[in-house]
């Protein structure tokens, strides 16, 4: 992973959806939370309760960043 690559979107929503050989039978796809930190190793989400979730690199296949709300979502508290 490139140094820097992630930075701008510390503290920010993301869902990190798993690799196909890290999912079974009950076990989430996915898991959503803040992104905390990172590094060349894996990333660190921050869960609602404020508990951290190290995640390896190995283990990802897509992380998606939720887009900052826009100016009407900031305005009416929608979205």
């Amino acid at each position: 992973m490139d140094d820097g690559m992630l930075e701008e979107y510390l503290d920010r929503p993301v869902r990190v959806q798993f690799a196909p050989g890290m999912i079974g039978p009950g076990l989430a796809a996915y898991v959503e939370g803040k992104l905390y930190d990172y590094g060349p190793n894996g990333i660190l989400l921050e869960e609602g309760d404020g508990s951290l979730n190290y995640i390896p690199l190995s283990a990802v296949r897509l992380v998606q960043i939720k887009p900052k709300p826009g100016l009407w979502e900031r305005l009416t508290g929608s979205g």
